[in-house]
């Protein structure tokens, strides 16, 4: 009767084993050790130059820091990244959770991230250095079980050309930050990985994990569950009670949170009605108010002169190229990938169309996508305008210019 935990075990354990430096055929060879080497140090250079810039703006365009930053952080440059819901997460690892049911409370942020703030902040005694360094080693994490993904599905030189279009995504500074996105790109990453290798008890896993730091990590059970029907329709793998029972784990993550607000504020959707009355996170489907901000972008062409117009063209074009990508992911990487990234550019596209950009970086499987892109000269300017349009944002960001 135990046979089936015990094996769902050792299957957990192999796959610890396999991603303990992002997989173990990393280093099979030497060519794949330069091409990981050569991936990986790209992207921290990139890294390197968005803290660098980040310190210069900093500098050339303070914006005020709350007493707490001061505190843990002194004048360090750091605490111009300690922005909007930075603070939230640092609320909720410092203080717990709260539930306002007219306006913004803390409920709206996942509890992974800002639980691991504070068992790290409590440890080093800093939980916005915690925070940081969280979020860094993550995004370092992410890349490389990105580029693991995409060489064990298309070879080294397209799982190279993925992570450096991540690093130059004009949203991927948030990975630096306090905010869940890198933490939740890693776990995301790593759960399609374990499911492509058949693990799927350690899918189920994973997949929790990621629902526990962000919504939308519940979507990768409608696609992993779709594979494992399809593979049992078809006969190609004896579908295993631990099989199913893992995949449960990946709503789970999402149910153990609702069950705790339930518990503790009587509602198991506060998170839901905290995001929809705090920061109006609701469906929205205003395809009119779409069709005439492409309609002014095609008309005016790329003449973007203003950082609100460089808003409003990636509030138009980025949902466009998503919605090709997922098309891509299911050509490319197959039904999977292709439903979690329907799932994820939908939610983005719909539910919250002013942050659109950040929300995309949930859609693991676009940025593997972008990999099989081979067009030479014109890829490398697409680039370099994506890093550029990044450098913007960024500056925007760090002297409290972001929103608004």
């Amino acid at each position: 009767m135990d046979s089936e935990p015990r094996l769902a075990t050792v299957r957990i354990r192999e796959l610890g084993a396999t991603l303990a430096l992002g997989a173990s055929r990393a280093w099979v060879n030497a060519s794949d050790q330069v091409a990981l080497v050569r991936a990986l140090g790209v992207f921290v250079l990139t890294r390197l130059a968005v803290f660098l810039v980040a310190a210069c703006a900093h500098r050339l365009s303070p914006a005020p820091v709350s007493p707490p930053i001061e505190l843990y952080l002194g004048k360090s440059a750091l605490g111009a990244w300690i922005r909007w819901d930075a603070g939230w997460y640092l609320n909720v690892a410092e203080r717990g959770y709260w539930f306002d049911t007219v306006g913004q409370s803390n409920v709206a942020f996942f509890p992974l991230f800002p639980l691991l703030i504070r068992t790290v902040g409590r440890a080093i005694g800093n939980p916005m250095v915690a925070g940081l360094l969280i979020a860094n080693l993550a995004a370092v994490g992410a890349a490389i079980a990105l580029w693991t993904w995409v060489r064990d599905e298309a070879g080294e030189v397209t799982a190279g050309r993925a992570v450096l279009w991540l690093a130059v995504f004009p949203f991927s500074f948030f990975l630096q930050t306090i905010y869940a996105e890198s933490l939740f790109f890693l776990l995301v990453t790593l759960a399609l990985i374990a499911g492509r290798r058949g693990h799927w008890p350690a899918a189920g896993l994973l997949g929790g994990l990621a629902a526990a730091t962000r919504p939308m990590g519940v979507l990768l059970f409608p696609a992993f569950a779709w594979t494992l029907v399809r593979e049992w329709h078809r006969g190609t793998r004896t579908v295993r009670l631990g099989d199913a029972l893992g995949l449960l784990l990946v709503p789970a993550g999402l149910g153990l949170y609702m069950a705790f607000l339930w518990a503790a504020f009587g509602d198991p959707l506060a998170f839901w009605y905290a995001h929809a009355t705090g920061w109006n996170v609701r469906f929205h489907w205003d395809l009119a108010g779409y069709w005439r901000e492409a309609t002014w972008l095609l008309t005016r062409g790329p003449r973007i002169r203003t950082y609100t117009q460089l808003m409003d063209t990636l509030r138009v074009v980025l949902p466009v190229c998503f919605i090709a990508l997922t098309v891509g992911a299911f050509r490319r990487l197959g039904a999977t990938a292709g439903i979690y990234t329907a799932g994820t550019v939908a939610v983005a596209i719909l539910f919250a169309p002013e942050s659109v950009g950040r929300e995309l970086l949930a859609a693991v499987p676009a940025f593997a996508v972008m990999g099989f892109s081979s067009r030479g000269i014109v890829d490398e300017g697409l680039r370099l305008a994506s890093f550029a349009a990044l450098l913007v944002l960024l500056i925007a960001f760090v002297t409290a210019h972001f929103v608004g």
